[in-house]
């Protein structure tokens, strides 16, 4: 009864292991394992002999252990030199596993845990030492895969894959402070899709949820390595460029402008709806503040609105209005209103 509750254990390991790779398992599969044991059990010949109950049950769990040193190879999840330690791990106490049986096969019968036979005793207690540390390691990575998923979770907006408004914040301040003091050159985006309430009321805000969907998802593939994307509200968007990443940060917000203007045409719909942006761009000053550098991109997004929408204004500390670039959208369709 003690080995076939130890084997369905065995299975839940093969079980959760197989989670780290991403991969379902059938409950038979845990259980499995025990009722081969049960199995073996009723065999005329096999319970009433030490040597062949012990060797047949040291190899169910030596089996089971080395598909769950093969299945932490395979994960996914977690550190992977730490999984890689795992594997290690339970790969040996396989192997002691098998110096078991030898040991078990070269006993003479009753076999007993006693002085004379140490070794027996000693593959017992190493394996029961693995067990521990590969349950210790093995809660390890799953708490550090937990506390990344909700780190993740509660900073990021489900719907676009962008930072949510606080986390873009607090990660763009470290990041404008760290340039400042290296003398990097930081450029922000204030972009706003065009006519997106008109949007909403005309298609419902199933299609609004789908197109800002569809908007994060562009842009997130658009963006140089080490840019943050945050959703400030709604259908406002920001994006800061550090380092020599901004040096496209124009060529960046020009694209942003006509990002969804060939994936909005659908036969279910009533119409055709093109939905364009308004970027305001604005390059970070000396000493400047993320609050005052958002402020800058926020007055050159309005006039890149006022001016006609579906284009770029660049901010300029000393003037009022920005500098248009008008991009190559005069074949888009606007929303109506």
């Amino acid at each position: 009864m003690a080995n076939g509750i130890l084997l369905v254990g065995v299975g839940l390991g093969i079980k959760a292991t197989r989670c780290f790779g991403r991969r379902t398992t059938p409950t038979a599969v845990v259980l499995l394992p025990g009722l081969i044991w049960g199995v073996i059990c009723l065999l005329p010949g096999i319970y009433d002999h030490d040597q062949v109950r012990l060797v047949a049950v040291t190899l169910l769990q030596a089996a089971c252990s080395g598909i769950i040193a093969f299945e932490f190879t395979r994960s996914v999840v977690g550190s992977r030199k730490v999984c890689l330690a795992l594997a290690g791990l339970i790969g040996a106490m396989t192997l002691v596993q098998f110096v078991r049986i030898g040991i078990v096969l070269t006993s003479e019968e009753p076999i007993l845990l006693a002085a004379a036979n140490a070794p027996l005793a000693a593959t017992i207690y190493l394996q029961l030492i693995a067990v521990f540390l590969g349950g210790l390691f093995a809660a390890t990575v799953f708490l550090e895969v937990q506390l990344k998923d909700l780190r993740r979770q509660a900073s990021e907006d489900s719907l676009t894959g962008a930072l949510n408004r606080e986390a873009f914040q607090s990660r763009s301040e470290a990041a404008l402070a760290e340039a400042q003091r290296e003398g990097a050159e930081a450029v922000l985006l204030a972009i706003d899709l065009d006519r997106f309430k008109a949007l909403n009321d005309l298609f419902g805000h199933g299609e609004g949820d789908r197109v800002l969907a569809l908007f994060g998802d562009r842009l997130r593939g658009l963006l140089p390595q080490g840019a943050l994307f945050g959703r400030i509200g709604g259908d406002e968007f920001a994006v800061l460029v550090v380092g020599e990443a901004t040096r496209l940060a124009t060529g960046l917000a020009a694209r942003v402008c006509g990002l969804l203007g060939r994936s909005t045409r659908e036969p279910e719909h009533r119409g055709t709806r093109v939905v364009t942006a308004s970027v305001g761009l604005a390059r970070a000053e000396a000493g400047e503040s993320l609050a005052m550098l958002m402020a800058r991109a926020d007055a050159a997004l309005y006039d890149a609105k006022r001016d006609g929408r579906g284009q770029v204004s660049i901010a300029h500390m000393q003037t009022p209005r920005g500098d248009v670039i008008v991009g190559d959208f005069g074949s888009l369709q606007s929303l109506p209103g």
